[in-house]
C-alpha cells in the first residue's frame, strides 16, 4: 500500500515538474521570439550572415575552399555546428537570471529553467540548421554523405554548450570579473575552432595545441558527413565525448550545489 501512494506520489511530482517545463518552454518563446514570424527570422541572422561574409571575403582572396569547391558549404558546415555549442552555451547560462521572479515559488527550480532553454534551443538549432543547408542546397546543390556524423557531432556540440553554459551560471553569480574574463577569452574561440581551415593541414606544433580545442574535433565530424572523402583522422571522440559528457555532469551539479545561491538577488 505504502509502494503504491508513494508510486503514484512520484508520478505526480514528475507530472507536475514536465508541466512547469513545458510551461517555461512557452514562456521562453513569447519572450525572445514574440508573437510575430519576424521575431523567428532573427534567430537563423547569425550562421547565414556569418557564412555569407567569410564567403565573400575568402572568395575574392583565393579560387577554391580548403575542401570541396563550394565556400558557401564549407564555411557552413564549420560555423552551424560551432553556432550550436555557442548559442546553447549563451542561452543556458542567462536561463536563470531571465528566469529568477519565477524562483520565488518553491516548485520552480533553476534545473527547470535549464531544462526548458535547451529543449527550445535544441529544437531551435536543428530547425535553423535545416533551414541554412536546405537555403544552401537550393542555390547549389550538394551530396549529403552520411548523416551519422551530422548528427552526432551536433549532440556534441549542444551537450558541451550546455554543460558550460550550466557551469558558467554558477560562475557568473559568484564573481562579474570571471564573467568579464570569460568573455575576453572566449572571443577568439570562432578563430581557433576550425571553422574556416583545416586542422590537419597545419604544421606542427601548431596543429597539436589547436587539437587540445573540443570544437575542433566537433567541426571536422561535422564535416565528416557533408565531405565522404575528407578522413579528418585527427577527430578523437573519446575526448570530446567524454568531455562533454563530463562538462554537462559537473555543470548541474555546480548548479544543484549552488542552489540556494542561485535564488537570491544579486
Amino acid at each position: 500500500m505504502q509502494g503504491s501512494i508513494g508510486s503514484h506520489s512520484r508520478a505526480s511530482g514528475l507530472r507536475r515538474q514536465t508541466d512547469i517545463v513545458f510551461a517555461l518552454i512557452v514562456r521562453e518563446m513569447t519572450t525572445r521570439y514574440g508573437n510575430k514570424f519576424g521575431g523567428y527570422i532573427w534567430a537563423i541572422l547569425d550562421p547565414v550572415l556569418t557564412v555569407g561574409i567569410l564567403t565573400l571575403v575568402f572568395s575574392a582572396v583565393t579560387h577554391l575552399p580548403p575542401l570541396g569547391r563550394s565556400f558557401t558549404l564549407f564555411f557552413a558546415t564549420g560555423y552551424a555546428v560551432f553556432y550550436m555549442y555557442r548559442s546553447m552555451a549563451d542561452q543556458v547560462c542567462s536561463a536563470v537570471e531571465a528566469n529568477r521572479a519565477l524562483l520565488n515559488y518553491p516548485v520552480v527550480t533553476p534545473f527547470d529553467t535549464i531544462l526548458g532553454r535547451i529543449i527550445l534551443q535544441t529544437a531551435t538549432l536543428y530547425v535553423v540548421t535545416l533551414l541554412l543547408f536546405g537555403s544552401i542546397y537550393l542555390l547549389q546543390p550538394f551530396y549529403l554523405g552520411d548523416l551519422q556524423p551530422i548528427l552526432l557531432a551536433s549532440l556534441l556540440a549542444i551537450t558541451l554548450g550546455a554543460g558550460v553554459g550550466a557551469a558558467n551560471i554558477v560562475w557568473f553569480h559568484l564573481s562579474s570579473t570571471y564573467q568579464q574574463i570569460w568573455g575576453i577569452i572566449n572571443r577568439p574561440a570562432f578563430m581557433v575552432s576550425g571553422v574556416f581551415f583545416l586542422p590537419d593541414k597545419l604544421p606542427p606544433p601548431f596543429r597539436d595545441y589547436i587539437l587540445w580545442n573540443p570544437l575542433v574535433h566537433i567541426v571536422g565530424l561535422f564535416r565528416t558527413g557533408f565531405y565522404p572523402t575528407y578522413r579528418a583522422d585527427y577527430v578523437n571522440l573519446w575526448f570530446v565525448g567524454g568531455l562533454a559528457i563530463f562538462s554537462l555532469a559537473f555543470g548541474l551539479f555546480l548548479v544543484w550545489l549552488f542552489d540556494a545561491r542561485l535564488r537570491e538577488q544579486q
